[in-house]
């Protein structure tokens, strides 16, 4: 299985479309630099209390058009570089090959776990960049909860933790994102059991994505929503018990479909 899994690693992270992502999430943080955090550099110097990197960074704030894209697009973001790796070495027959000199059930666990890793990356990258771009103008204020500068309520997730430690918080939500996108990105090895097109295996976690956002919006259940409490900034307040059912129900749907492949007598397709 380590020789599967260094195999999986090279083709997930040595591509072209793996550049591509990168550069559409460092892309959008650059763009948000520009536009939103580099003309409040003025602002550090005022006889006022200084803005705070921890309410200013992409992730930290909720009202510029470069968040709203990135925790929009994410999904797809993820998905480009080996979205389709799974349904690809299907039709072309490679799977076979490799199950037939390596064994099966480690062949498709490692595709599982590949699918986690790369997608789980590619979402901190971009967050982490700049978080560390916005900490280079602005400094790393500890909020306060009565001055109103900051969008985290009380009752929200980790509220307390974030006015108490602010970098742990964004650390461990940071963390979060990357273990929900990563889950997220193995819905595109789960959607072969649907579909054999190319774009809606690379589409099928953004569709997961916005069916929760959709259902959530037309009941009035914003928490349900994980393009808004995803957000450090949580422009939509969750609970626990919502965030942990909705990362076990991928969970569970992948293992099942694991699963499935695995019990498959006639190969893969």
């Amino acid at each position: 299985m380590k020789r599967y899994f260094r195999m999986e690693l090279r083709r997930a992270f040595r591509n072209k479309r793996i550049i591509t992502a990168f550069s559409l999430g460092i892309g959008l943080s650059i763009w948000h630099y520009f536009a939103y955090i580099y003309p409040l550099r003025e602002f550090v110097y005022i006889r006022e209390y200084p803005l705070s990197t921890y309410n200013k960074w992409i992730g930290g704030e909720c009202y510029s058009l470069q968040s709203s894209l990135l925790y929009m697009l994410l999904p797809i973001i993820c998905a480009l570089p080996y979205g389709e790796s799974w349904i690809y070495d299907c039709t072309k027959s490679i799977g076979e090959q490799a199950m037939i000199r390596g064994g099966k059930t480690p062949f498709i666990l490692t595709k599982f776990l590949v699918s986690f890793v790369n997608g789980a990356i590619i979402a901190l990258l971009p967050l982490l960049f700049d978080f560390a771009l916005t900490s280079s103008v602005l400094p790393a204020i500890m909020p306060k909860v009565g001055l109103g500068l900051s969008p985290i309520g009380a009752r929200a997730l980790l509220g307390d933790l974030f006015y108490d430690y602010p970098f742990i918080y964004t650390l461990i939500y940071i963390g979060i994102n990357g273990l929900f996108f990563g889950l997220l990105n193995t819905l595109s090895f789960v959607s072969r059991l649907f579909t054999t097109n190319r774009y809606m295996v690379i589409l099928a976690p953004f569709l997961y994505y916005m069916a929760f956002h959709c259902i959530g919006t037309t009941i009035h259940r914003f928490d349900l929503c994980p393009s808004g409490f995803l957000r450090p900034c949580q422009q939509f307040e969750t609970t626990w018990s919502i965030l942990i059912a909705e990362i076990f129900l991928i969970f569970a749907i992948c293992c099942f479909s694991t699963f499935k492949y695995i019990q498959e007598e006639h190969g893969l397709l």
